[in-house]
C-alpha cells in the first residue's frame, strides 16, 4: 500500500508552484499525493499534472503583500499582515482534520498547513526578512515571527548552498535565526530538465508574478521594447485560466498565456536568453540550465530587489530596476559582460536530499509503557482503557503494570484487560516505587527504544504516541536520553488548576525535572535504574543521572493529563513548598523513608 503525502503551495506567485512540483514528480510514482493550493496557482497545477492521479483540494491563500502605493502600501501591509495570521490559524485547523489521512506533509510558503502527529516540512528561501522602507526596525520582529512559524514543522528546508560561492539568496537564508530552526540547505530546485534541442528562441520572455496592477503594464512595455531588438521572442506570461494563442508574425513572436509540461521545458531549453522578474524560483531555475538573463525586480517586492542587486553585484545576470523606461536594446548589450553561475550540483541531487531526510522520519520507535500502581483501583482502569485506544501500532509499544504491595483490587483490575489488549502485561513486586519502576525495567521488550514511566493516576490521549515518535525522530541529532512532558489536570479542574499545572511546566522545563511521567532511552535507563532505597525524589535522581549519557528534553503537548488529587487534598502552595523542600534534602536523610501517599 502506498504512503500518502499531502503538499500545501502557495498561490503567491507560480515560482512556489514550478520548484515544488519538482519534489512532486519526484515523489508521485511511490506516494499518492494530495495538493492543497488555491487560484491560478491551483489551475496551473491542475494542468501540469493532468495526467498522473493527484487530488487537488482549495484552501483559501493569504492575501497579496506589498501592494498599493504610497500610504496606501503601508496601510495595505498592516492590514494584510493581520489577515495572513488569521489565515495561518484557519488553514492549521482544517489541516488537523484530515492530517490522519497522511503519512507526511511538504508545505511551500504555507505556514498553517502542518500537524504535530506526522512529519512536516516547510520549504524556503527566506529565512529573514527585508523589511520596506521606514520598517527596518521591525526586522528584528518579522525574523523571530518566521522562525516561530518554522519551529512548527520537523524541518526546514531551504534551497539554496551553504557555502558563499554557490549562495543564491544571500541573507535572506543564511541568517544566525537559523540556529533556532532545524534546517537542511537542499540545494537548487527547478522543475525544468536539460534536454538536447537547438537554442533557436532569442529570447523567452516569462512574465509571471501575483501583483496584476504592475504585471499588465510592465508586459505591454516588454512587448513594444521586444520589437525594437532582433530575433525570435516567446512570450509566457503565466495566466492558466487563458487559452488564446497571439502571433505577431512582424515582429517574430509568439505570445502564450501560459506553458505547462513537457512544452514548457521545451520553450526554457530552446532559449538564448530568459527576460524574466528577479524570483528567486526563476534564479534557480536560471542556473539549473546554465542560462543568461535579464531580471527586473517587481517594484515594491523587497525579496526581489534585494535578490536584484545581491546578483548585480556578483554579476551574474543583467538587472534592471527602472521597468517603465529601460531600453531593451542597451540591456540585451550586457549581456555578454556577465558571468552566470555554473554550479555543479543540481536538482536531480537536490531530490536526494530531501527524500533520504523525509524517510528517516519515518521510523517507528518501540514504546515501553511501564506503570507502577500501589492502591490504585480508583484511577487505574481509566488510565489502561486509555492507552488501549492509543493510534500507534500495537506492535510498536507495550503496556506493563507493576503492582507493588496493594492492599486494594488494583491487580484484578488491570488483570481484566488482559484478554481485551494483546500487549499488557501485569506483574507484582515489593511494596515501593523504584522497586517497581526497576521491575517493569526488566521486563521490557528487547526491541524498546524508550521506556515512559507513567504514574498510575496519569492518562494519555490517542495520539501521544503518535507525537511522541514524530519528536524523537525530529531530534535524533540530539542524543536525547531523559525528558518529560507538559502536563494538564486530569478532570474537575479550574482555571486556577490549569494555571498552576503551567507554572510547573515551566518549573519542569527550567529545572530539567518531573513529575508524573518520564521517558528514558531504555537502552541507558538499563545502566542507570531507579535507586530503591528512595521513596520519593527517585525521578529526580534518575533524571540526574541519565544526563550523564545524553540530554534532557522537554516535549510540550496536549495529550497528557494527570491527577490533581495531591492539590486538591494539601493545597497547591503547601505541595509546592514541601517537594521544594524534599528536592533540596540530602540523599541520606531521605533513604528507606516512606512517603505520604494520597488516595
Amino acid at each position: 500500500m502506498k504512503r500518502k503525502a499531502l503538499f500545501a503551495i502557495s498561490s503567491l506567485g507560480l515560482g512556489h508552484a514550478t520548484r515544488t512540483l519538482a519534489v512532486i514528480n519526484h515523489f508521485k510514482t511511490k506516494y499518492d499525493i494530495t495538493i492543497i493550493s488555491y487560484g491560478n496557482t491551483l489551475h496551473f497545477l491542475e494542468e501540469e499534472l493532468r495526467s498522473s492521479t493527484v487530488n487537488f483540494m482549495e484552501f483559501k491563500d493569504y492575501p497579496k503583500l506589498e501592494r498599493g502605493d504610497g500610504l496606501y502600501f503601508y496601510l495595505y501591509l498592516f492590514i494584510d499582515l493581520i489577515k495572513t495570521n488569521l489565515i495561518i490559524r484557519n488553514e492549521h485547523k482544517k489541516t488537523s482534520q484530515i492530517e490522519n489521512d497522511f503519512d507526511f506533509i511538504f508545505s511551500d510558503g504555507r505556514y498553517g498547513i502542518y500537524s504535530k502527529k506526522i512529519p512536516s516540512f516547510i520549504l524556503s528561501h527566506q529565512i529573514s526578512f527585508i523589511p520596506p522602507k521606514g520598517l527596518s526596525f521591525f526586522k528584528f520582529l518579522s525574523d523571530l515571527s518566521n522562525c516561530y512559524y518554522f519551529r512548527n514543522f520537523n524541518k526546514l528546508f531551504i534551497p539554496d548552498f551553504k557555502s558563499y560561492d554557490k549562495n543564491l539568496a544571500g541573507n535572506l537564508s543564511h541568517t544566525n535565526l537559523l540556529k533556532f530552526c532545524k534546517h537542511e540547505f537542499v540545494g537548487i530546485l527547478s522543475s525544468y530538465k536539460k534536454i538536447n534541442i537547438k537554442e533557436d528562441i532569442d529570447y523567452l520572455f516569462i512574465i509571471s508574478g501575483y501583483l496584476q496592477d504592475k504585471k499588465d503594464t510592465f508586459i505591454s512595455k516588454l512587448l513594444e521594447e521586444s520589437k525594437k531588438i532582433e530575433g525570435k521572442k516567446v512570450f509566457i506570461l503565466g495566466d492558466a485560466s487563458k487559452k488564446d494563442i497571439i502571433e505577431l508574425e512582424e515582429y517574430d513572436t509568439i505570445i502564450y498565456p501560459s506553458a505547462t509540461k513537457d512544452f514548457r521545458n521545451e520553450l526554457f531549453c530552446r532559449a538564448k536568453v530568459i527576460v524574466s522578474r528577479a524570483g528567486y524560483t526563476t534564479i534557480m531555475d536560471l542556473v539549473e540550465l546554465n542560462k543568461k538573463a535579464i531580471l527586473f525586480p517587481t517594484p515594491n517586492q523587497t525579496e526581489q530587489e534585494y535578490l536584484a542587486k545581491y546578483h548585480k553585484y556578483k554579476n551574474n545576470f543583467v538587472i534592471c530596476e527602472d521597468e517603465t523606461g529601460f531600453d531593451l536594446q542597451k540591456l540585451t548589450l550586457k549581456l555578454e559582460q556577465t558571468k552566470p553561475l555554473y554550479i555543479e550540483e543540481k536538482t536531480s541531487q537536490s531530490l536526494l536530499k530531501i527524500e533520504k531526510t523525509i524517510q528517516s522520519f519515518f521510523h517507528k520507535n518501540f514504546f515501553s509503557i511501564v506503570i507502577p500502581a500501589y492502591n490504585e483501583e480508583k484511577y487505574i482502569s481509566l488510565v489502561i482503557e486509555k492507552l488501549s485506544t492509543l493510534d500507534y501500532d500495537k506492535n510498536d509499544y507495550e503496556i506493563i503494570v507493576v503492582e507493588n504491595g496493594s492492599n486494594d483490587d488494583t491487580y484484578k483490575k488491570v488483570s481484566s484487560f488482559k484478554s481485551k489488549i494483546s500487549n499488557l502485561q501485569v506483574y507484582s513486586s515489593k511494596k515501593g516505587v523504584s522497586r517497581a519502576k526497576n521491575y517493569g525495567l526488566k521486563k521490557v521488550s528487547t526491541k524498546s527504544d524508550f521506556t515512559i514511566f507513567l504514574d498510575a493516576d496519569t492518562a494519555v490521549e490517542r495520539d501521544f504516541l503518535k507525537e511522541l515518535n514524530n519528536y524523537i525522530n525530529s531530534n535524533d541529532d540530539n542524543n536525547l536520553s531523559i525528558g518529560t512532558t507538559t502536563l494538564k489536570p486530569l478532570a474537575n479542574h479550574s482555571l486556577y488548576d490549569t494555571l498552576w499545572y503551567k507554572f510547573y511546566d515551566f518549573g519542569h522545563w527550567l529545572t530539567k525535572t518531573s513529575y508524573s511521567i518520564q521517558i528514558a532511552k531504555t537502552d541507558i535507563a538499563k545502566q542507570v535504574e531507579f535507586d530503591e532505597t528512595l521513596n520519593y525524589s527517585e525521578d529526580l535522581k534518575f533524571i540526574k543521572n541519565m544526563q550523564v549519557f545524553g540530554n534532557f528534553f522537554f516535549f510540550r503537548t496536549k495529550q497528557v493529563a494527570t491527577s490533581n488529587r495531591r492539590f486538591k487534598k494539601e493545597g497547591y502552595f503547601k505541595t509546592f513548598f514541601l517537594w521544594n523542600i524534599q528536592a533540596l534534602t540530602p540523599e541520606s536523610f531521605k533513604k528507606n523513608r516512606s512517603y505520604n501517599t494520597i488516595r
